[in-house]
Protein backbone atom coordinates (compact mmCIF):
# COMPACT_ATOMS: atom_id res chain seq x y z
CA UNK A 1 0.00 0.00 0.00
CA UNK A 2 2.53 2.37 0.76
CA UNK A 3 4.75 1.71 -2.55
CA UNK A 4 1.29 2.70 -4.84
CA UNK A 5 0.89 5.76 -2.37
CA UNK A 6 4.44 6.74 -3.17
CA UNK A 7 4.02 6.21 -6.83
CA UNK A 8 1.10 7.95 -7.40
CA UNK A 9 2.93 11.05 -5.03
CA UNK A 10 6.04 10.67 -7.40
CA UNK A 11 3.60 11.01 -10.23
CA UNK A 12 1.56 13.92 -9.34
CA UNK A 13 4.81 15.99 -8.88
CA UNK A 14 6.05 15.09 -11.93
CA UNK A 15 3.32 17.32 -13.49
CA UNK A 16 4.83 20.70 -15.14
CA UNK A 17 4.23 23.32 -13.04
CA UNK A 18 4.31 26.20 -15.65
CA UNK A 19 2.43 26.57 -18.33
CA UNK A 20 2.57 28.36 -22.46
CA UNK A 21 0.53 30.48 -24.20
CA UNK A 22 1.67 31.20 -27.65
CA UNK A 23 -0.15 34.56 -28.83
CA UNK A 24 -1.11 33.62 -32.88
CA UNK A 25 -0.47 36.45 -35.32
CA UNK A 26 -3.81 38.77 -36.24
CA UNK A 27 -3.47 38.75 -39.71
CA UNK A 28 -6.47 41.62 -40.68
CA UNK A 29 -8.35 43.89 -38.22
CA UNK A 30 -11.63 42.65 -37.29
CA UNK A 31 -14.89 43.70 -38.69
CA UNK A 32 -16.36 47.01 -37.67
CA UNK A 33 -19.12 45.41 -36.19
CA UNK A 34 -17.42 43.00 -33.59
CA UNK A 35 -17.22 43.59 -29.90
CA UNK A 36 -13.13 44.36 -30.28
CA UNK A 37 -13.14 47.36 -32.34
CA UNK A 38 -10.12 48.73 -33.20
CA UNK A 39 -10.06 50.50 -36.72
CA UNK A 40 -6.57 51.64 -36.11
CA UNK A 41 -5.14 48.27 -35.94
CA UNK A 42 -2.59 49.19 -32.65
CA UNK A 43 -3.52 46.01 -31.03
CA UNK A 44 -1.49 45.13 -27.78
CA UNK A 45 -2.02 42.60 -25.08
CA UNK A 46 -0.76 42.06 -21.61
CA UNK A 47 -1.02 38.77 -19.46
CA UNK A 48 -0.95 39.45 -15.46
CA UNK A 49 1.90 41.54 -14.48
CA UNK A 50 3.94 40.99 -17.50
CA UNK A 51 4.92 44.05 -19.65
CA UNK A 52 2.40 45.09 -22.44
CA UNK A 53 3.57 43.58 -25.75
CA UNK A 54 2.04 44.67 -29.28
CA UNK A 55 -0.45 42.35 -30.52
CA UNK A 56 2.01 39.55 -32.87
CA UNK A 57 0.93 40.61 -36.91
CA UNK A 58 3.67 37.77 -38.24
CA UNK A 59 5.02 35.52 -36.21
CA UNK A 60 3.60 33.77 -32.62
CA UNK A 61 4.86 34.88 -29.76
CA UNK A 62 5.83 32.69 -27.30
CA UNK A 63 5.29 32.70 -23.12
CA UNK A 64 6.19 30.25 -21.65
CA UNK A 65 6.44 31.20 -17.80
CA UNK A 66 3.20 31.31 -16.08
CA UNK A 67 2.26 29.43 -12.68
CA UNK A 68 0.26 26.35 -13.78
CA UNK A 69 -1.49 26.35 -10.73
CA UNK A 70 -2.29 29.99 -10.73
CA UNK A 71 -5.20 32.22 -12.21
CA UNK A 72 -4.27 34.57 -15.06
CA UNK A 73 -5.73 37.59 -16.38
CA UNK A 74 -5.19 38.66 -20.47
CA UNK A 75 -6.05 41.84 -20.99
CA UNK A 76 -6.60 43.39 -24.70
CA UNK A 77 -5.75 46.75 -25.69
CA UNK A 78 -6.74 49.00 -28.73
CA UNK A 79 -4.61 52.38 -29.17
CA UNK A 80 -3.58 51.63 -25.15
CA UNK A 81 -7.29 51.13 -23.82
CA UNK A 82 -8.48 48.12 -22.59
CA UNK A 83 -11.38 46.80 -24.77
CA UNK A 84 -11.52 42.94 -23.17
CA UNK A 85 -10.41 41.02 -20.42
CA UNK A 86 -10.68 38.15 -19.16
CA UNK A 87 -9.00 35.41 -16.57
CA UNK A 88 -8.16 31.70 -17.04
CA UNK A 89 -6.69 28.86 -15.37
CA UNK A 90 -4.78 26.26 -17.08
CA UNK A 91 -6.38 23.35 -15.23
CA UNK A 92 -9.23 24.12 -16.85
CA UNK A 93 -7.58 22.53 -19.80
CA UNK A 94 -6.62 18.96 -20.72
CA UNK A 95 -3.05 21.04 -22.21
CA UNK A 96 -0.70 23.31 -20.26
CA UNK A 97 -0.18 24.31 -24.10
CA UNK A 98 -2.47 26.85 -25.12
CA UNK A 99 -3.11 29.63 -28.16
CA UNK A 100 -4.71 32.81 -27.63
CA UNK A 101 -5.78 34.70 -30.87
CA UNK A 102 -8.61 36.95 -32.46
CA UNK A 103 -11.58 34.62 -33.21
CA UNK A 104 -12.34 36.53 -36.94
CA UNK A 105 -15.82 35.64 -36.97
CA UNK A 106 -16.72 37.24 -33.30
CA UNK A 107 -13.83 39.59 -33.61
CA UNK A 108 -12.89 38.26 -30.17
CA UNK A 109 -9.95 36.74 -28.06
CA UNK A 110 -10.56 33.24 -27.49
CA UNK A 111 -7.86 30.91 -25.94
CA UNK A 112 -8.07 27.45 -26.71
CA UNK A 113 -5.57 24.42 -26.36
CA UNK A 114 -2.94 24.86 -29.33
CA UNK A 115 -3.54 21.66 -30.06
CA UNK A 116 -7.14 22.53 -31.94
CA UNK A 117 -5.28 25.56 -33.69
CA UNK A 118 -3.26 24.81 -36.03
CA UNK A 119 -2.70 28.37 -37.31
CA UNK A 120 -0.94 29.00 -33.89
CA UNK A 121 2.88 28.50 -34.29
CA UNK A 122 5.26 29.62 -32.00
CA UNK A 123 8.86 29.14 -31.85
Amino acid sequence: MCLALFIVAACASAEPKTGSVCVAPVNRHPDATSELLCSSGELSLKIDDFERMAWPKQDGVKIDTLDATKRHRVVVYCNGKPQQSFTFRFSGNKSRRLCLFLNDLYGTAQLWEAKRCPWCKCK
